[in-house]
C-alpha cells in the first residue's frame, strides 16, 4: 500500500475546495496507473489517499508525474490506534531498516487519542533503539506515524511528488506550442497550477515540422497529463505567412506574425470553451518579445494571455525542459526562420501595426483556423506518429532531390537535379546536409528511403521519402515535365 499527501495549499482551502481537491487528485491518480496498467484501488480517508495495488514499485515509479502530489511513501506497516500495538507492529515492521543506523520517529496524529504525539515517539524510539543510535537532527532513517482516526499508519521514507495542483482545478487554456524549449516548459508549468491544456500548432514548416511538435505534445500528454482530455490542433499558418510578408515590411513581420497567432489561438479557445492562452515568451528574449512589442501584440488577444516563463532566463528554461523531459524532443524542432528579414522593431505600435494589417486578406486565417487538424493525444498511436509524416507523392519545386540507388543506376537515370548519396553515406553522413532545406528522398524499389528519412526526420532534418520506387519517381517527373510543356505553348 501507498499513502498519498496532496500539497499544504490543500489545508487553507475550504472544506468544499479541499473535498472537491481531493476527488481531482484521486481521478488523476486513478488515471495515471490505469495507463500503465496497474491494477488499483484507492481510498480518501483524513485527507489522504491511500492507494492498494500488487505492483507498488511500478506505482511508485508514476506518482512523482502526477500534478497535486505534494509527498508519499511506501507503507511499512498499519496498527490499531493504540500505544502498545503501534509500538509491537513498528517495532517488528522497522527494526531491521534502523539496525545499525542512525533514527528518528516522527508522529503526527487526526483525531481523539489517550496519547501524545510526542510520547509515540519516545516509546517507539525506545522500543527501537537496540542495535541503532538516535538522531534527532540528520537522522538516516525517519519512522513516521500517521495516526489517522482508529488506526496508525508506519512509513520509512517520504517520496517527492510533482507538487502543483491537481488536473482540472483552474479550468482549460490553449497553449501556443512550438515544439521548441520555451514553449514546452511553459505548458508544463500551466499544466502544473491545475490547468488542463489543449495545444495549438501554427505550423510554418511542413508535415515533418508538425511531426516533431507532435512527439513534444504527445509527451507532455502521456508523462505529465494524467485526469487530463487533451487535444492537438494543427494550423497551416503558411499562407498567413506569406500574406505577411507581401503586404507588411519586414521590420514588422515577426510581431504581426504573432499578432495572427494570438487571434487563430483566441478562435480556436472560443471554440474548444479555454478560458486563457499560454506562450512561452520571456522578456527580451527575442526582439517580438520586448515589453514594447509584447505591448502591442497582446490587444488582439480577447481573453488573458499567461505567460509562465516571463521572468525566465534561458538556461533556467533549458535546465527546466531537461528536469521534465522535453528538452531531448525539443532539441530535434527545427526552428522556422521564414519570416527572417530587415531589422526587427522592438517597439511597435498598435495603431501602426493595425493600419498595416488592413492590407492582409482575413479570410486565410478564418480558413486555416476552420479547416486545422484536431487530435485527440490519448488516442495517436505510435505508428501515427510516423506513418502519415515520412512519405510524400510529389516533389516541390524548393526540395532537394537525394537519389539513394546505386551509383551505376543513378548514372542510368535520375530526376533532373538530383543529387546522389547512395543510402550507407546517407545514413553515416547526413548531418553534413544544411537543416534549414527540404529534402525528398528516393531509391530504386521505395524500401530504404523510408527508414532514412526517419533518421532525418528524429535529428530535426524536414526530410521525406517518396512514396514507391522508382517508376513512380519517372511518373512525376515526366507529368511535371508534360505540364511544364503545355503551360510553355
Amino acid at each position: 500500500m501507498i499513502v498519498v499527501r496532496p500539497g499544504a495549499e490543500e489545508a487553507i482551502k475550504s472544506g468544499r475546495t479541499r473535498q472537491f481537491w481531493r476527488e481531482k487528485l484521486r481521478d488523476s491518480i486513478a488515471d495515471a496507473l490505469t495507463r500503465g496498467g496497474i491494477e488499483h484501488e484507492l481510498r480518501l480517508s483524513f485527507g489522504r489517499i491511500f492507494v492498494a495495488t500488487p505492483r507498488v514499485d511500478e506505482a511508485l515509479g508514476i506518482l512523482p508525474y502526477v500534478f497535486g502530489v505534494s509527498t508519499f511513501s511506501p507503507v511499512r506497516a498499519v496498527a490499531p490506534a493504540e500505544m502498545d500495538e503501534i509500538v509491537r507492529i513498528g517495532k517488528e515492521a522497522c527494526h531491521g531498516t534502523v539496525r545499525g543506523r542512525t533514527y528518528a520517529v516522527r508522529c503526527g496524529r487526526q483525531g481523539g487519542h489517550s496519547f501524545s504525539s510526542v510520547e509515540v515517539e519516545r516509546t517507539l524510539g525506545a522500543a527501537l533503539n537496540e542495535g541503532a543510535t538516535v538522531d534527532l537532527d540528520n537522522p538516516e532513517v525517519t519512522v513516521r506515524v500517521e495516526v489517522l482516526g482508529g488506526r496508525a499508519v508506519i512509513t520509512e521514507e517520504r517520496r517527492q511528488g510533482a507538487g502543483g495542483l491537481p488536473a482540472g482545478m483552474q479550468g482549460r487554456a490553449l497553449a501556443l506550442l512550438s515544439g521548441g524549449y520555451d514553449s514546452a516548459v511553459a505548458a508544463w508549468r500551466t499544466m502544473r497550477r491545475g490547468v488542463e491544456l489543449d495545444l495549438l500548432l501554427c505550423n510554418l514548416g511542413g508535415a515533418a515540422q508538425e511531426r516533431m511538435v507532435l512527439q513534444v505534445a504527445k509527451f507532455l500528454y502521456e508523462a505529465w497529463g494524467h485526469g487530463q482530455q487533451s487535444r492537438f490542433h494543427v494550423l497551416d499558418f503558411r499562407p498567413v505567412m506569406e500574406d505577411i510578408r507581401a503586404h507588411i515590411r519586414p521590420g514588422l513581420w515577426q510581431v504581426a506574425l504573432k499578432r495572427q497567432m494570438y487571434r487563430a489561438g483566441c478562435r480556436v479557445a472560443a471554440e474548444t470553451k479555454a478560458e486563457a492562452l499560454v506562450t512561452g515568451e520571456a522578456i527580451g528574449q527575442v526582439s517580438s518579445q520586448t515589453l514594447g512589442n509584447l505591448q502591442a501584440i497582446e490587444p488582439v488577444a480577447d481573453r488573458p494571455v499567461l505567460r509562465p516563463l516571463l521572468g525566465f532566463d534561458k538556461q533556467e528554461i533549458l535546465d527546466a525542459a531537461r528536469a521534465i523531459g522535453t528538452a531531448p524532443l525539443s532539441e530535434r524542432v527545427r526552428e522556422t526562420c521564414a519570416l527572417a528579414g530587415g531589422r526587427p522593431a522592438v517597439r511597435s505600435r498598435p495603431g501602426t501595426l493595425e493600419r498595416a494589417e488592413a492590407a492582409l486578406d482575413p479570410a486565410l486565417l478564418a480558413h486555416g483556423v476552420e479547416g486545422r487538424k484536431v487530435l485527440d493525444l490519448r488516442k495517436v498511436t505510435p505508428d501515427e506518429l510516423r506513418q502519415p509524416y515520412l512519405f510524400v507523392r510529389d516533389i516541390s519545386e524548393d526540395a532537394v532531390v537525394i537519389d539513394c540507388q546505386p551509383r551505376h543506376m543513378y548514372r542510368a537515370w535520375h530526376a533532373p537535379g538530383a543529387e546522389h548519396w547512395e543510402a550507407d553515406r546517407l545514413a553515416r553522413d547526413y548531418r553534413r546536409l544544411p537543416r534549414e532545406k527540404t529534402y525528398v528522398l528516393y531509391c530504386t524499389f521505395g524500401t530504404q528511403t523510408p527508414v532514412l528519412a526517419e533518421l532525418m526526420q528524429q535529428a530535426g532534418y524536414e526530410a521525406y521519402a517518396f512514396e514507391g520506387g522508382l517508376s513512380r519517381v519517372q511518373a512525376c517527373v515526366e507529368g511535371k515535365e508534360t505540364e511544364a510543356v503545355r503551360r510553355a505553348v
